[in-house]
């Protein structure tokens, strides 16, 4: 007797199961650590603080994803279509070498700038919020997972949402140190809290 083969299911952007979680990790990294190496934290204090928030909240997701979400998939394609592991890896190295360098530098124990307990609290509501319309769409749908549009949707508002945030960073570090005292764009605690809480949502979503 033959079988059909069951299709694989479809992810966000049509990429293999946590390519844009692997995303958002790399790009999340890449903005924290190029502060803390420029060593311009204290020139982006909400931004920074929220980056760190966020990337402990992505980290222990994308982690925890593997063999659940990701890895226990009938599509056993790894995120982006690299090799098995290959985030999980880099992620790793690039967290040992971060370390290393803060050693050798000597501001491993530095500081960091002043922080609210707020900032947290914005990224765990929006991760739990995600995880409730998650679990709503999937009773909605009768456990066939939320519409195709939708994952597109939600995947690329987080990306979006990452990639406004690095702007800001330039903005703060390029832009403003060109203009006057009295023109300069200060850092929008509410834009900010919007655009993390959107990232935590996706993270929630995808749970």
């Amino acid at each position: 007797m033959s079988t059909t083969p069951t299709a694989p299911r479809r992810h966000a952007l049509g990429l293999p199961a946590g390519s844009v979680r692997a995303l958002l990790t790399f790009l999340v990294f890449g903005l924290l650590a190029g502060v803390l190496l420029f060593n311009v934290q204290d020139k982006v204090p909400l931004l920074y603080n929220y980056l760190w928030y966020l990337l402990l909240l992505i980290v222990a997701h994308f982690y925890a994803a593997h063999g659940n979400t990701i890895g226990g998939q009938a599509d056993t394609r790894s995120p982006l279509g690299l090799p098995r592991g290959f985030f999980r890896v880099l992620i790793i190295a690039g967290f040992v070498g971060l370390i290393a360098w803060l050693i050798h530098t000597g501001r491993l124990w530095e500081a960091p700038p002043e922080t609210k307990i707020g900032y947290p609290l914005v990224l765990l509501a929006g991760f739990f919020l995600g995880v409730f319309v998650s679990r709503t769409v999937n009773w909605w749908t009768g456990g066939q997972g939320p519409p195709y549009w939708l994952q597109d949707i939600q995947a690329w508002l987080a990306i979006i949402a990452v990639l406004i945030l690095g702007v800001q960073i330039l903005i703060q570090l390029a832009i403003n140190p060109s203009l006057e005292p009295a023109k300069r764009f200060s850092e929008s605690l509410i834009l900010e809290s919007i655009f993390a809480g959107i990232v935590g949502f996706y993270f929630g979503a995808r749970s």
